[in-house]
Order: C-alpha cells, then structure tokens, then sequence
C-alpha cells in the first residue's frame, strides 16, 4: 500500500499554490512520515549513500508530508546532502544550540517541516541516558508548529529508543518511553510521537506507551495497514554503485516503527500507511510510515 496525497506544487517558481493548503478540501490536514534512514550501519553491510538520498527525496515527495522525522541521520547522510536536496520546501529543525549543549556532535533524529507553511513556535532536544546510547544517537526532538494560516498547533515528538534485545535492553526501551512521555505532556495537542522504537506491540516499551495517554495511528486510523515496517537491507550493484529493493516485507510479523498520537485525538486520524514501493524498500531497511490527521 502506497498513500500518495493530493498536494498540487508549482514545479517551475517553486512556490505553493493557495490549495496546496487543501488536502481534499480540507485546509486543516497533515499528514506525518516518520523514517529510519539507514545510517547506523551494521557490520555485514555495505556502508554506502550512493543513490539512497535521491530516492528519499523522491518518496518524501510523492507523498509531500507536513513533517518528516527521521532516524539514524549519520554524518554520511548528511555530508551526501540531503537537507539540502529537500530545502526548496522542507527546513531542518534547528537544534544546533541545544544539540551542542548536550555535547553531541551530530543530531541523529532530526525533523524537517514546510517552513512555507508553518512556523516553529516551541522546540527543544533531550538525550537519552548514555549508558544505553550508541554514538549518542538514541534522543528525541521535538517541536510545536503553528499553520501560518489557520492557526492551528499541532506538536511532534521524533525518537529512536536503545536496540539491544535482553530484559536489560527491554528496560532500557521503558526508561526511554518513560522520557519520551514526560516531554509530550508539556506540549500543545494534538501531539505526535514517532520513530523506530526497536521493539513490537507486545512489548513493555509499547504498552508503556500505550498506558500513558497515547495511541498507536496504525490502530486509529479509519483506513490502515497490516504491512510490516521492517525489513532485509536493500542490494548494492557495485557495477552501478546504486541500491536496490529489498524483499517485500510481508504482513503483521515485525514492526519496529510507530507514529503515535496522544489519545484524546486518536478519533481524528484518517489514515495510516507503510510506504513499500520499489524505491522506499531501496532507502533502507525500514519502510517509511505515513499518518494522516484531520483537525
């Protein structure tokens, strides 16, 4: 299942179009990614950008979300220029002054928005406890947007939780989901709270989650999916030097990635998708997630 949303751009000037606004009359919808971008990579891989940020781009594009939080934004993400192939309509999240304070040399979760769209009018950055934290790339960023035209606030939560498996790491995935609540009740609602959580819904981490006044979209939403999020790494031709589709991720075994909303809110979620094209299964080894949510 692939959600394509029905956002009209003006290709040539690079400006938005008053309807772009309108998603199906509505000027009061939006619609969230939350992505795994495959930048941690481990040891039995090949540990290359090559044409991965192009199809990225492509994928965020047919979809054109609102936000995009992402997961495992390493230093080679960035360095192969991504922010900047998105950055005729999407801004990154500056977080530099609080990434900086917290003495971490590289945001690993950042979020980018429609800066032509929105204004940022709440942001911040928290760390999790480093003694569960690779590379200090287990954190969450977080940020309250107002549509610069109706008004409206809507807040978001991007985070990637510890990954070892064992009732150590179990733990550790509940401390983070713990921390993770504590930010999203300081913030306006509706709230959204997305990433790769490492772990499946029969967790403890999840139910935490659960328990704590949030919702998974995937269950809201009026039209869903039982397709799985995660999946085996894409194929590198090093005669192309290009990545290709890795196997379709089948059904309902094991999902890893979640957009979840605060539950007073949960009744508005229209739709929730995983987007497993050829070209998002060729960006990493998690399919890019997509909620849609009406005001």
């Amino acid at each position: 299942m692939c959600y394509t949303s029905n956002y009209t751009l003006y290709q040539n000037k690079r400006e938005f179009l008053p309807d772009f606004f309108n998603r199906e009359t509505n000027m009061s919808t939006i619609t969230i990614i939350s992505h795994n971008v495959w930048g941690m990579y481990a040891k039995d891989v090949v540990k290359k950008v090559s044409n991965r940020n192009a199809l990225m781009k492509k994928v965020y594009y047919e979809n054109m979300p609102d936000v995009i939080g992402t997961q495992e934004f390493s230093v080679d993400i960035r360095v192969h220029n991504l922010p900047e192939m998105l950055s005729a309509d999407y801004a990154e999240l500056d977080l530099a002054a609080d990434v900086a304070a917290a003495g971490v040399a590289n945001l690993f979760t950042p979020v980018f928005y429609l800066y032509k769209k929105y204004d940022v009018i709440n942001k911040g950055f928290f760390l999790y406890d480093r003694a569960f934290n690779n590379s200090d790339s287990k954190s969450v960023a977080y940020a309250t947007f107002r549509n610069k035209i109706t008004g409206e606030v809507f807040s978001v939560c991007n985070t990637h939780f510890w990954w070892k498996g064992g009732p150590e790491h179990d733990a550790a995935r509940v401390v983070n989901a713990h921390d993770i609540l504590k930010i999203a009740a300081a913030l306006p609602q509706p709230v959204f709270v997305m990433g790769d959580l490492n772990c499946l819904s029969t967790s403890e981490a999840y139910k935490t989650l659960s328990a704590g006044g949030l919702t998974d979209t995937r269950l809201a939403a009026e039209k869903t999916t039982e397709h799985n999020t995660h999946h085996p790494y894409p194929a590198y031709d090093e005669a192309k030097d290009e990545f290709s589709a890795a196997p379709y991720p089948g059904v309902n075994a094991k999902n890893l990635d979640y957009i979840f909303i605060d539950s007073a809110h949960a009744g508005k979620v229209k739709k929730f998708a995983v987007l497993n094209s050829p070209d998002a299964l060729s960006t990493s080894d998690h399919c890019p997630i997509i909620a849609e949510y009406e005001f």
